[in-house]
């Protein structure tokens, strides 16, 4: 099974190419922000979908996005789940475990959803445009020290590199004759231990190395470190940043004035 060792793919879009990364982080705290100030689902869907759009103009297919797509249609299967218990206001539908479950419950629970979908899906999209250098570069360029710069970058790219290492073990686990689908759930949870015990000997050995090889080279021996990734604020950079700021603006004032919020009082 083919695996990959970082979240970035390379593309030749825009967004790769001509958006430096800290016009990127700063839209990403733009939808963060915004999608925290509405809890109406269709805002929030449309930011969704507004999202994936820029995701696959810029070459992203859905097989790449699919991981993060599927994880956000959980998050919607849960907020649809949970909410709706907690929410006594609206037309009542159905009683559940003596709990009267509303259509505004129902509504808040899928805006809620989808408020945690976006989150994931931009920033999936962020991490998968941006390659750990250029990454690693806008912090350092946002005031971030080098030590905590390359600390993030490193967790991030470590991320891929765990999931490899699982899929590789449990593989191997196989061959062996263990069978992580049968069984119930305490069951599958139990022969799993064979696959978690070996992930972090190997984590804890990786990390090792990594260890050595910055002492090796000198990590942390001069408080500034020449770079040979270049990276700078462009016209359509400014643009963006502009965009951003009027857009939290408008989210701020739609707000205040109660244009989509399902519920007032809620967050």
């Amino acid at each position: 099974m083919a695996v990959g060792y970082s979240i970035y793919v390379e593309k030749d879009s825009k967004l790769h190419r001509e958006i430096d990364p800290r016009t990127k982080f700063l839209w990403l705290a733009t939808i963060f922000a915004v999608s925290l100030l509405f809890n109406h689902p269709l805002p929030l869907g449309i930011l969704v979908i507004a999202v994936i759009a820029v995701g696959l103009s810029s070459k992203l297919d859905l097989k790449t996005l699919k991981p993060f797509l599927l994880a956000s249609i959980w998050f919607l299967v849960l907020g649809v789940l949970i909410w709706p218990f907690y929410i006594s206001q609206g037309t009542p539908v159905v009683t559940v475990f003596g709990s009267t479950i509303t259509t505004t419950g129902l509504l808040f629970g899928f805006a809620m959803g989808l408020r945690v979908a976006l989150m994931v899906t931009t920033a999936s999209i962020v991490m998968m445009s941006t390659s750990p250098q250029k990454m690693m570069m806008g912090l350092l360029k946002m005031g971030i020290p080098y030590k905590a710069g390359m600390a993030l970058s490193v967790a991030i790219r470590f991320v891929p590199l765990i999931n490899a290492e699982r899929l590789t073990i449990t593989e191997a686990q196989r061959t062996r004759g263990l069978n992580l689908d049968q069984g119930n759930s305490f069951k599958r949870s139990i022969k799993y231990v064979g696959v978690i015990g070996p992930l972090m000997l190997r984590v804890l050995d990786l990390t090792s190395t990594l260890a050595v090889a910055m002492d090796c080279r000198g990590f942390g021996a001069r408080n500034g470190r020449s770079s040979i990734t270049r990276i700078e604020i462009t016209r359509l950079d400014i643009l963006l940043i502009v965009a951003a700021l009027v857009a939290v603006v408008l989210a701020v004032i739609s707000r205040i004035l109660g244009f989509g919020i399902l519920l007032q009082g809620y967050l």
